[in-house]
């Protein structure tokens, strides 16, 4: 996944309410068949790379299938995919296809805006339903049904510059992950070192955070046993396990200086940090950097190990020109075969090409055991991160409630208990 979370969820307050509004009806299809033959699929990418391969699956499909004029991938705006494609569904102008984020898709779902995809794949033998894991369908599943394809299931990790950690005088991450040893408070110290070093401007970066984007927040809580929510609707900021999980942050931010506080900002690509934690979809700019670099899972806390993955899924929109076309260009577009060529950029979700040697591949930034502890082993027992209906509204809300945890002398639990009383009614109504 390559959008800006933050702006793309704080974006879609509005075009969610209006998705609400105005799209419901249709979930099990309903769209006007064969259409039109020209298939628009909306995405947020517009890295040629990406785009390149999704043309080229759309080539391959149209070669056979002359009731196919074309298949055209929309790259909308990441700053407010998620406005854009909900005003497209609520003004009657859907794509026929769509990404949509895994926080997200209670919304569309519940809507009734997606096409229930689960009877077309276990239909077709060729298409190997039974491959899929179940655990990274779950955002996506309703009882038997399924609405979306978890196309990229992308682990957080941490990716760092062994090069500065040397310098510094801090081990190795790969090395206190073999000697069991990589802990959040491993990681703390070592940045700790890097900073005081001045060896890069900081220790560790949290991609994307910057104080507003709180869901990046996810790794360090699910480390100490914190959720922002439970699954009975119930808010989580006020536990004490949340609390510690806010405190490690601020201590490494106001005490340690060894991460940017509020207004700062680091590159890791640059040099200017020595850790970063990010999916490993976005690992493509390590190409072009000069120093040696590796990558570890999340590390181990209070709690345990705790892997958090991040998802995007590929739906049918119901209202769309093309269902059938649609559905048969989703079940191309994911099978096996295509499945194995998307997972150069996006983990793919199927058991059978989860293994090291099949990853390699299609991923040559990344060694085999890299592949093997980073990617395989953390979709295998990680947690994809939650959504829930009014997911907008919710995220907005919680940010707002953050503001006042980050400064130096902040009560946190306090700050946290007036999170839940924000946030509570919205839990418990989805709205």
């Amino acid at each position: 996944m390559n959008p800006t979370r933050r702006s793309i969820i704080a974006a879609g307050a509005a075009g969610v309410a209006a998705l609400a509004a105005g799209c419901s009806g249709g979930g099990s299809g309903g769209g006007t068949g064969a259409g039109d033959g020209n298939l628009r699929i909306s995405v947020w990418t517009a890295n040629k790379d990406h785009l390149a391969l999704l043309n080229g699956i759309g080539k391959a499909f149209t070669a056979d299938r002359p009731e196919v004029r074309s298949v055209t991938f929309e790259s909308l705006n990441p700053s407010d995919y998620t406005t854009a494609l909900t005003t497209q569904l609520a003004s009657g102008n859907p794509p026929d296809l769509g990404w949509i984020l895994e926080t997200n898709a209670a919304d569309f779902i519940e809507a009734e805006t997606l096409v229930d995809m689960a009877p077309d794949m276990k239909a077709d033998a060729s298409y190997r339903y039974n491959d899929l894991e179940p655990a990274l369908l779950h955002q996506w599943r309703r009882g038997t049904s399924l609405f979306a394809y978890p196309f990229s299931s992308s682990p957080f990790a941490v990716f760092y510059n062994a090069d500065a950690l040397a310098k510094a005088g801090a081990a190795d991450p790969a090395e206190l992950l073999a000697d069991g040893a990589w802990t959040w408070d491993a990681l703390a110290e070592a940045a700790k070192k890097v900073t005081d070093a001045k060896v890069a401007r900081f220790g560790l970066v949290i991609h994307e955070f910057e104080y507003k984007q709180w869901d990046r927040l996810y790794p360090i809580m699910g480390a100490y046993g914190a959720a922002p929510w439970t699954s009975d609707d119930a808010c989580g900021f006020a536990d004490p396990k949340m609390t510690d999980a806010i405190d490690f942050l601020r201590d490494m931010a106001f005490t340690d200086r060894s991460t940017p506080a509020p207004g700062d900002q680091a590159d890791f690509f640059s040099g200017e940090s020595a850790m970063v934690i990010f999916q490993v979809s976005k690992i493509g700019p390590l190409a072009d950097v000069t120093w040696k670099w590796g990558a570890v899972p999340l590390p181990s806390g209070p709690a345990g190990d705790r892997q958090v993955i991040g998802q995007a899924g590929l739906g049918v929109f119901a209202k769309g020109r093309n269902v059938d076309l649609a559905k048969e260009f989703f079940l191309y577009s994911t099978n096996t075969e295509n499945a194995a060529k998307l997972a150069r950029f996006f983990p793919p979700p199927r058991a059978s090409l989860l293994t090291s040697e099949t990853l390699a591949e299609t991923n040559p930034l990344l060694s085999k055991e890299q592949l093997q502890k980073v990617i395989i082993d953390s979709l295998k027992s990680g947690t994809v991160r939650p959504g829930h209906t009014g997911y907008a509204r919710l995220s907005e809300q919680t940010r707002a409630g953050l503001d006042a945890a980050w400064t130096p002398k902040a009560d946190t639990r306090k700050v946290l208990r007036d999170v839940c009383t924000s946030i509570q009614p919205i839990l418990r109504t989805g709205s």
